[in-house]
């Protein structure tokens, strides 16, 4: 097993991928949209097996580490969104 020491060099501009989880599928598109004011691809993850949560998920091209922090902290706080991974 390899074990990395710190954190992992990343390459921008890169695509990255943010799973957002709330309870209403619309309202947490509407919170990214709001949020992320560039092109991003969009698709539907999974639900939870009783069907009370969702989870939209997001490809972005980042350009910096500034930015992906900046985007997942502005979904955060969005009113429909309980979770950003």
């Amino acid at each position: 097993m390899q074990v990395l020491e710190g954190r992992p060099k990343i390459i921008y501009p890169i695509k990255w991928e943010y799973r957002i989880i709330g309870i209403n599928r619309e309202k947490i598109k509407e919170a990214i949209v709001s949020v992320i004011k560039k092109d991003f691809d969009l698709r539907d993850g999974n639900s939870s097996r009783g069907g009370r949560f969702v989870c939209v998920v997001v490809n972005v091209e980042v350009t910096s580490e500034q930015e992906r922090d900046r985007i997942f902290v502005a979904l955060r706080e969005q009113n429909a969104v309980k979770m950003v991974l």
